[in-house]
């Protein structure tokens, strides 16, 4: 994939995403379907609940949040701002997307962490999805969707070292 600058950007792969849960020996169950981009887009509905995931930067300073919300739930960026103690938040560019995750809009995953090799991310998770059920995610592409126990993540984060902050809006 080409970003505006002219300048190739390497995409992260579905195979990379089931390297990562090969190495890490994580339950999960794979679901094919056509390209989504969005879980208010998704047709049918698979045995768990589904999450949305959102790459949001701060209006001042460099930080930057995976936040992970429940599919249901509005995405208020004014009250993550808010419990993040930010004074505004923003969507992350395609292109800043691309150079640090690997992923397109619509494809944003914490399979794709790996990619974050400075840690620039922190992740988010909102306390109202529930631990002892599943979340899914795709694993780098649009066309399938993972799903893994809630404590599969906390571990895939563990491992990666990211300590997710634990927000409720």
């Amino acid at each position: 994939m080409i970003n505006n600058k002219g300048v190739f950007n390497v995409v992260a792969t579905e195979q990379e995403a089931y390297e990562l849960i090969k190495e890490l020996d994580l339950e999960y169950k794979a679901y094919e379907h056509p390209p989504i981009t969005s879980v208010r887009e998704m047709p049918y509905e698979f045995d768990s609940p589904l999450v949305k995931n959102l790459v949001l930067k701060a209006k001042k300073g460099k930080k930057i949040y995976l936040v992970i919300l429940p599919r249901e739930k509005q995405a208020d960026l004014k009250k993550i701002a808010e419990v993040l103690d930010e004074k505004r938040l923003s969507f992350l560019s395609e292109e800043s997307l691309l150079d640090i995750l690997k992923v397109p809009a619509g494809t944003v995953t914490p399979f794709a962490l790996p990619n974050d090799k400075e840690h620039q991310l922190t992740v988010v998770l909102d306390r109202d999805i529930d631990q002892e059920d599943t979340v899914g995610f795709h694993p780098n592409v649009n066309t399938a969707t993972l799903i893994i126990p809630f404590k599969e993540l906390l571990r895939m984060l563990e491992h990666l070292n990211y300590d997710p902050i634990f927000i409720r809006v």
